[in-house]
Protein backbone atom coordinates (compact mmCIF):
# COMPACT_ATOMS: atom_id res chain seq x y z
CA UNK A 1 0.00 0.00 0.00
CA UNK A 2 3.14 2.02 0.60
CA UNK A 3 3.81 2.39 -2.91
CA UNK A 4 0.37 2.61 -4.01
CA UNK A 5 0.14 5.95 -1.56
CA UNK A 6 3.42 7.13 -2.75
CA UNK A 7 2.04 6.95 -6.78
CA UNK A 8 -0.78 8.68 -5.70
CA UNK A 9 0.66 11.77 -3.60
CA UNK A 10 3.49 12.68 -6.38
CA UNK A 11 0.57 12.39 -9.02
CA UNK A 12 -1.77 14.51 -6.99
CA UNK A 13 0.75 17.15 -6.39
CA UNK A 14 1.98 17.22 -9.96
CA UNK A 15 -1.62 18.08 -10.71
CA UNK A 16 -2.20 20.97 -8.32
CA UNK A 17 1.34 22.59 -8.95
CA UNK A 18 0.39 22.42 -12.62
CA UNK A 19 -2.20 25.41 -11.72
CA UNK A 20 -1.49 28.80 -12.83
CA UNK A 21 -1.18 31.49 -10.20
CA UNK A 22 -4.30 33.14 -11.62
CA UNK A 23 -6.49 30.15 -11.32
CA UNK A 24 -5.47 29.48 -7.80
CA UNK A 25 -6.61 32.77 -6.97
CA UNK A 26 -9.44 32.96 -8.92
CA UNK A 27 -10.20 29.34 -7.50
CA UNK A 28 -10.38 30.56 -3.95
CA UNK A 29 -12.74 33.57 -4.62
CA UNK A 30 -15.53 30.97 -6.22
CA UNK A 31 -15.16 28.60 -3.16
CA UNK A 32 -15.69 31.63 -1.04
CA UNK A 33 -18.52 32.13 -3.02
CA UNK A 34 -20.30 28.82 -2.62
CA UNK A 35 -19.46 28.59 1.40
CA UNK A 36 -21.37 32.26 1.60
CA UNK A 37 -24.26 30.73 0.13
CA UNK A 38 -24.19 28.03 2.88
CA UNK A 39 -24.74 28.35 6.60
CA UNK A 40 -21.78 27.41 7.76
CA UNK A 41 -20.15 30.42 8.84
CA UNK A 42 -22.62 32.02 11.47
CA UNK A 43 -20.65 34.88 13.96
CA UNK A 44 -19.07 33.31 16.70
CA UNK A 45 -18.04 29.98 15.33
CA UNK A 46 -14.83 28.60 16.03
CA UNK A 47 -13.55 27.70 12.83
CA UNK A 48 -9.94 26.37 11.67
CA UNK A 49 -7.83 27.13 8.61
CA UNK A 50 -4.46 26.73 7.64
CA UNK A 51 -1.62 28.85 5.80
CA UNK A 52 -1.14 26.89 2.30
CA UNK A 53 2.23 25.58 1.32
CA UNK A 54 3.02 27.07 -2.45
CA UNK A 55 1.13 24.25 -4.16
CA UNK A 56 -2.00 24.21 -1.74
CA UNK A 57 -5.55 25.26 -2.14
CA UNK A 58 -5.43 29.07 -1.11
CA UNK A 59 -7.37 30.19 1.46
CA UNK A 60 -7.30 33.57 1.84
CA UNK A 61 -10.75 34.54 0.87
CA UNK A 62 -12.15 32.12 2.99
CA UNK A 63 -10.39 33.63 6.19
CA UNK A 64 -11.81 36.93 4.50
CA UNK A 65 -15.00 35.83 4.55
CA UNK A 66 -15.13 34.20 7.82
CA UNK A 67 -13.74 37.16 9.54
CA UNK A 68 -16.85 39.67 8.30
CA UNK A 69 -19.22 36.49 9.20
CA UNK A 70 -18.14 36.98 12.58
CA UNK A 71 -16.33 34.52 13.06
CA UNK A 72 -13.22 33.00 15.16
CA UNK A 73 -10.17 32.24 13.04
CA UNK A 74 -7.56 29.42 13.82
CA UNK A 75 -4.60 27.91 12.52
CA UNK A 76 -3.25 24.96 12.93
CA UNK A 77 0.22 24.75 15.46
CA UNK A 78 2.75 22.38 16.18
CA UNK A 79 2.43 21.43 19.48
CA UNK A 80 4.57 18.50 20.09
CA UNK A 81 6.68 17.74 16.46
CA UNK A 82 8.34 14.37 18.06
CA UNK A 83 4.61 13.20 18.73
CA UNK A 84 3.22 14.54 15.55
CA UNK A 85 0.81 16.56 17.96
CA UNK A 86 -1.15 19.67 16.38
CA UNK A 87 -3.60 22.70 18.41
CA UNK A 88 -5.30 25.27 16.98
CA UNK A 89 -4.29 28.77 17.97
CA UNK A 90 -5.82 32.35 17.09
CA UNK A 91 -5.15 34.39 13.97
CA UNK A 92 -4.44 37.69 14.63
CA UNK A 93 -4.52 40.70 12.26
CA UNK A 94 -0.98 41.67 12.13
CA UNK A 95 0.74 39.36 9.57
CA UNK A 96 3.70 40.05 12.34
CA UNK A 97 1.64 37.74 14.69
CA UNK A 98 2.97 34.67 12.22
CA UNK A 99 6.18 32.40 12.59
CA UNK A 100 7.22 29.95 10.66
CA UNK A 101 7.29 26.16 12.52
CA UNK A 102 9.95 23.41 11.73
CA UNK A 103 8.38 22.96 8.35
CA UNK A 104 8.67 26.35 7.25
CA UNK A 105 4.75 26.44 7.43
CA UNK A 106 3.57 29.76 9.21
CA UNK A 107 1.66 29.42 12.10
CA UNK A 108 0.49 32.33 15.12
CA UNK A 109 2.98 33.47 17.75
CA UNK A 110 -0.26 33.01 20.19
CA UNK A 111 0.42 31.65 24.07
CA UNK A 112 0.13 28.23 24.79
CA UNK A 113 -3.07 29.08 27.18
CA UNK A 114 -4.60 30.75 23.78
CA UNK A 115 -4.86 27.23 22.15
CA UNK A 116 -6.91 24.88 21.38
CA UNK A 117 -7.57 21.19 20.65
CA UNK A 118 -9.83 20.05 17.36
CA UNK A 119 -12.74 19.21 19.62
CA UNK A 120 -13.12 22.76 20.56
CA UNK A 121 -13.24 23.91 16.95
CA UNK A 122 -16.95 24.23 14.97
CA UNK A 123 -15.07 23.75 11.62
CA UNK A 124 -11.67 22.19 10.59
CA UNK A 125 -10.55 23.01 7.35
CA UNK A 126 -7.96 20.34 5.77
CA UNK A 127 -5.68 20.63 3.30
CA UNK A 128 -5.04 17.40 1.43
CA UNK A 129 -3.24 15.81 -1.66
CA UNK A 130 -5.88 14.18 -2.92
CA UNK A 131 -9.75 12.77 -1.93
CA UNK A 132 -12.35 10.60 -3.35
CA UNK A 133 -16.28 10.50 -3.75
CA UNK A 134 -16.69 8.61 -0.16
CA UNK A 135 -14.69 11.23 1.19
CA UNK A 136 -11.34 9.96 2.25
CA UNK A 137 -8.44 12.19 2.51
CA UNK A 138 -4.65 11.76 1.61
CA UNK A 139 -2.07 13.95 3.36
CA UNK A 140 1.01 14.69 3.33
CA UNK A 141 1.67 11.59 5.31
CA UNK A 142 2.48 13.23 8.46
CA UNK A 143 -0.81 12.18 10.35
CA UNK A 144 -0.65 15.91 12.13
CA UNK A 145 -4.53 15.85 11.14
CA UNK A 146 -5.44 12.24 12.09
CA UNK A 147 -3.98 12.63 15.37
CA UNK A 148 -5.76 16.07 15.98
CA UNK A 149 -9.40 14.67 15.01
CA UNK A 150 -9.18 11.11 16.59
CA UNK A 151 -11.79 10.08 18.20
CA UNK A 152 -13.81 13.21 17.27
CA UNK A 153 -17.86 12.66 16.99
CA UNK A 154 -19.37 12.21 13.61
CA UNK A 155 -19.65 15.86 12.18
CA UNK A 156 -18.10 17.86 15.12
CA UNK A 157 -15.84 19.38 14.57
CA UNK A 158 -16.99 19.12 10.78
CA UNK A 159 -14.37 18.09 9.04
CA UNK A 160 -13.93 19.94 5.84
CA UNK A 161 -11.24 19.60 3.21
CA UNK A 162 -10.23 22.12 0.99
CA UNK A 163 -8.85 21.23 -2.90
CA UNK A 164 -8.79 21.79 -6.63
CA UNK A 165 -11.21 20.04 -8.51
CA UNK A 166 -8.47 18.48 -10.27
CA UNK A 167 -7.56 16.52 -7.10
CA UNK A 168 -10.11 14.47 -6.65
CA UNK A 169 -8.91 10.63 -7.59
CA UNK A 170 -11.21 7.60 -8.34
CA UNK A 171 -10.30 6.03 -4.97
CA UNK A 172 -7.88 7.28 -1.80
CA UNK A 173 -6.52 3.80 0.48
CA UNK A 174 -7.36 4.10 3.91
CA UNK A 175 -5.85 3.29 6.58
CA UNK A 176 -7.17 2.58 9.73
CA UNK A 177 -5.93 5.53 11.37
CA UNK A 178 -7.16 7.91 8.87
CA UNK A 179 -10.06 10.01 9.71
CA UNK A 180 -12.41 10.62 6.90
CA UNK A 181 -14.13 14.47 5.56
CA UNK A 182 -17.38 15.41 6.19
CA UNK A 183 -17.45 17.47 3.39
CA UNK A 184 -14.53 19.50 0.66
CA UNK A 185 -14.87 22.55 -0.83
CA UNK A 186 -13.33 23.24 -3.92
CA UNK A 187 -14.11 25.90 -7.01
CA UNK A 188 -17.07 23.80 -8.11
CA UNK A 189 -18.35 24.40 -4.68
CA UNK A 190 -19.29 22.72 -1.68
CA UNK A 191 -19.77 18.60 -1.61
CA UNK A 192 -20.84 16.19 1.68
CA UNK A 193 -20.10 13.13 2.15
CA UNK A 194 -22.27 10.60 3.38
CA UNK A 195 -20.55 8.22 6.12
CA UNK A 196 -20.77 4.47 5.03
CA UNK A 197 -17.84 3.52 7.41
Amino acid sequence: MTADLTALRRAARDARRGIAPAERVAAGKSAAAALAATLLLRAGKRIAFYAPLREEFPAAALIALARRRGCQVYLPVIAQRRLGQLRFAPLGHDIRDLRRNAFGVLEPAAPRAAWCRAADLDIVCLPLVAFDAAGHRLGMGGGFYDRALAGALAGHPLKLGLAFACQEVASVPRRAWDVPLDAVLTERGLRRFRRRD
